[in-house]
């Protein structure tokens, strides 16, 4: 939609939205699978810490940027420019409108079935799910949390709680991390969206342990893997029918528990990995009431096996300049996917407007060209242009007609048998009014809407300048869409 002249110029519809979400899906899924085609070669060329930053600008590109750039290219491809400036002569004289032209034809500005029920139907249940699915894991995540809370330790622990103090000044934490001890946990974890809070097993004494531990869940505090955790779990909640956008997040957790690991055991010596391996085994096989709520810990079992190979796995020196080669490769991809799925799905649905809406546009013509022409000579009364330049595809309309006032769509020079199709409806059955034309004797031919919809083609008696009018019958609103062609 925009803004012209004060009046709001709405362009995009139901149908609109649900292929750019659709495609947006798509998109995300191309980047998803080539992430999951090339997993092994960006791990040899990579640190798992650089493969984590790399899938964080991914997900910050797949939030904002991605259904921004395939909206515009999607817009474009339909719609372009807003100009030039054209010439339109009106009962007030000339007046200046832009003239919309349109490149490739979509269910909004081809038919009249940019807001058919149908797509509305599938937005409310895209709603619903988001709601369900999303509702639904939060809520029992929430009262796990408050569960823990209420038997947190009543006294901390201080030693453990200088180990916590000690640690975030060395991993340059500024902002104090909160903690909660309880007997219940058996794994330690880290959840919070910007500030984070740091759940503990209280039966964990050894001190040796303790530090390997809160130093893998502070490295996640200080990287904001809580965050971004959190931020994927959102973007599964939009997208919840998309099963790629779930492996995608079970990566990266999956990433982000190794990235840590590396971080944690490049200081240690070869007793303490092998400690911090045994401490990751009897986590994994141990039993907790955090086994259903695995999302706020991120340890899955099934990879527990990949955790311990890249740990065994011999650190290799990578130049800065391959790494940064190998991200700006796969971050170049993103904007090109983008792009070229956008635009092939708009050339996808304009080819299949083209094969079925010159079918759907004679049917019409065949069966509903039924309405009784009315003539008459009295004058529209007043009126409003509404700036459509009526070419060789035709236009949409869209407008809203206040009372008994009338809407110019064009006025036109046209020839002796040129024939004008109106595909229009409102929004309900009840609405009424009228579409027609009038010459320049003064002589106006109009229809009026049964159940709310007009679908007629006027057949021009002789070369005149004509005015093509839609104009209300009634003394309410009614907002009007629809098409109308010119053969």
């Amino acid at each position: 939609m925009i803004f012209y002249e004060g009046q709001l110029m709405v362009l995009w519809r139901f149908s609109d939205l649900i292929l750019l979400l659709f495609t947006g899906v798509l998109i995300q899924n191309i980047l998803f699978l080539l992430f999951a085609a090339g997993h092994r070669f960006l791990e040899k060329k990579l640190s798992m810490c650089d493969i984590r930053r790399l899938m964080k600008l991914v997900l910050w590109y797949a939030l904002i940027l991605l259904p921004a750039v395939a909206g515009i290219v999607m817009f474009k491809a339909t719609y372009t420019k807003f100009g030039p400036v054209s010439k339109w002569i009106g009962k007030g004289g000339e007046s200046e409108h832009p003239l919309i032209y349109m490149n490739l034809e979509s269910f909004s500005s081809r038919t009249a079935y940019g807001n058919h029920w149908i797509f509305l139907v599938i937005l409310c249940v895209w709603i619903v799910g988001i709601l369900v699915k999303g509702m639904a894991p939060s809520l029992r995540t929430r009262r796990v949390l408050k569960k823990l809370k209420r038997t947190k330790v009543a006294q901390p622990d201080l030693a453990l709680t200088g180990i916590v103090r000690r640690l975030e000044k060395e991993l340059g934490i500024k902002r104090g991390v909160e903690m909660i001890e309880s007997p219940l946990l058996s794994v330690p974890f880290v959840t919070g969206w910007f500030r984070s809070r740091l759940y503990f097993p209280s039966q964990i004494r050894d001190e040796v342990e303790r530090e390997l531990l809160l130093c893998h869940e502070l490295t996640h505090c200080r990287c904001w893997d809580g965050f971004y955790r959190r931020l994927l779990f959102l973007l599964g909640d939009l997208y919840w029918f998309n099963p790629f956008m779930h492996l995608f997040a079970n990566y990266f957790v999956e990433v982000s528990e190794m990235a840590c690991d590396e971080e944690v055991l490049e200081k240690c010596s070869s007793q303490e990995k092998k400690l911090y391996a045994k401490l990751l085994v009897s986590f994994e096989t141990g039993e907790d009431f955090l086994r259903s709520a695995a999302a706020l810990t991120g340890h899955a079992e099934s990879g527990l096996e990949r955790r311990l190979k890249n740990m065994k796995k011999k650190e290799t020196k990578r130049s800065r300049r391959s790494v940064m080669l190998v991200t700006a490769v796969v971050l170049s991809m993103c904007p090109l996917a983008t792009v070229s799925a956008a635009s092939g799905v708009s050339v996808l649905q304009d080819r299949i407007i083209k094969m079925t809406f010159p079918n759907f546009e004679e049917e019409m013509n065949g069966i509903q060209n039924t309405l009784t022409e009315e003539v008459d000579y009295e004058d529209l009364g007043e009126t409003r242009e509404l700036g459509i330049h009526l070419g060789a595809r035709g236009a949409s309309i869209d407008t809203t007609l206040n009372g008994t006032g009338a809407v110019v769509i064009e006025t036109k020079t046209l020839k002796k048998g040129d024939e004008i199709f109106f595909s229009v409806g409102g929004d309900k059955a009840t609405d009424k009014f009228r579409v027609g034309w009038k010459d320049s004797s003064g002589k106006t031919i109009s229809v009026t809407s049964t159940y709310g919809e007009i679908f007629h083609t006027f057949t021009i008696p002789k070369d005149d300048t004509y005015i093509l009018f839609i104009q209300g019958t009634s003394s309410g609103t009614v907002h009007v869409t629809g098409r109308v062609s010119l053969k």
